[in-house]
């Protein structure tokens, strides 16, 4: 994605318009009476340069009974709140056989959410940016690009629901390093690569972290995708602390405390299907495992499934459903802002559910509203001493 993709357009743009100079010339030399060239839009460079531009607007008002939970609900920390939430550009040039690039950058409220270590800015964030090589059945890529796992995407314009699941917090955004596809069949594709780790442009240690991924269409209609992902993490569930170093957390942890490190192991599993041509289904299931977190007796583990039913009944009207239950065996991935480690003590097991409701409606093409309802419930009192929330919300997409 990248600062390379534009500078590549504007080099062939430049060599585009002395072409078309020098054509024009000849034209007039040859029958002034034909010369009807009037020159290149920016478009026609685009275009005739294999450069795609997209991008999209989200703006939304969400609300909420209670103080949200940021471990809980991840993009949504302000209890009510309007809020340019993305700002979406994805810059591209990735052709079938050799190199190609790709920048993706995203602005606004949640830039500072998927915000990676180590990025100097947390109001625009270079979400992805890779240089890419293909030749026949093998695509490999370097840069930051996002992950493997989830069904749901930062891109807010391409996920059905306003609010992210839970389960979309408890996985890596992007990761920094290197990866490689092999088409195994048409069907199929293998993928390995190696990273800095969840979220980190700047590692965080000296480790790195494995990636394994396949995806396999069994049918037109039905898809599965599974990936793991295995190493050195720091203990705190978000990425963003300095491994091994002191740092201090108001009421969580003081100066004198370390985040140790410690093998942290992610296996994502997605399933999606066209029940009808109408009726889409989704599952999502997660399983995680970190070691050496404090006050934590062997590993902390947490698991989760996530169910998501839509329905387009047709091309104005839409609705989703979204179900998830989410299984934290020692409360270090769903309350780590409550006072989980006051003492060095994890607070102990919690269970967090939601359910959420989606109404859409796109006037226009390229513009869709949402309107959306959701009801959150967790063992342990994390939304203002409450066990229970209640979100609303109304959202604007644009996409161009």
């Amino acid at each position: 994605m990248y600062l390379r993709s534009l500078l590549l357009a504007s080099a062939m743009g430049c060599g585009l318009l002395m072409s078309n100079s020098i054509l024009a010339e000849e034209s007039n030399t040859n029958n002034t009476s034909n010369n009807t060239n009037s020159g290149l839009t920016f478009s026609d460079i685009l275009k005739n340069s294999e450069i795609d531009v997209k991008g999209y607007f989200d703006v939304s008002y969400i609300g909420s009974n209670k103080t949200p939970d940021p471990s809980i609900q991840v993009f949504n920390q302000n209890q009510n709140s309007f809020s340019l939430h993305q700002f979406g550009l994805i810059v591209s040039k990735l052709p079938k056989e050799g190199f190609g690039a790709l920048l993706n950058i995203t602005a606004g409220k949640d830039a500072q959410t998927i915000s990676s270590y180590g990025a100097s800015s947390q109001s625009v964030d270079i979400t992805q940016g890779y240089i890419q090589y293909a030749k026949s059945r093998y695509t490999v890529i370097g840069g930051k690009f996002g992950t493997l796992a989830g069904a749901e995407v930062i891109d807010s314009s391409a996920d059905t629901n306003i609010t992210r699941s839970i389960l979309f917090g408890k996985i890596p955004f992007t990761h920094t390093g290197v990866r490689l596809t092999t088409a195994l069949s048409d069907m199929t594709n293998i993928i390995v690569g190696i990273n800095n780790g969840w979220d980190q442009v700047t590692d965080t240690n000296s480790q790195k972290t494995a990636e394994l991924g396949i995806t396999t269409a069994f049918t037109q209609d039905t898809s599965l995708t599974v990936s793991a992902y295995s190493g050195v993490e720091n203990t705190f569930p978000n990425a963003g602390y300095t491994y091994n170093t002191p740092i201090a957390i108001p009421g969580v942890l003081n100066t004198t405390n370390v985040i140790p490190g410690g093998t942290r192991n992610l296996l994502d599993a997605v399933f999606a299907t066209n029940i009808t041509h109408s009726l889409s289904f989704i599952l999502n299931g997660d399983y995680v495992s970190q070691q050496n977190v404090p006050g934590v007796k062997g590993n902390a583990t947490y698991s989760g499934v996530a169910g998501y039913l839509n329905y387009q009944f047709n091309n104005t009207y839409r609705i989703s459903f979204r179900a998830e239950d989410v299984r934290d065996n020692s409360g270090w991935a769903t309350d780590p802002y409550s006072g989980a480690y006051i003492g060095g003590v994890a607070p102990g097991p919690n269970n967090v559910r939601e359910a959420t409701l989606t109404f859409g409606y796109a006037p226009v093409k390229n513009t869709e509203l949402r309107l959306e309802g959701r009801y959150d419930h967790s063992d342990l009192p994390v939304y203002n001493n409450s066990n229970n929330m209640t979100t609303f919300g109304i959202q604007g997409i644009y996409k161009f």
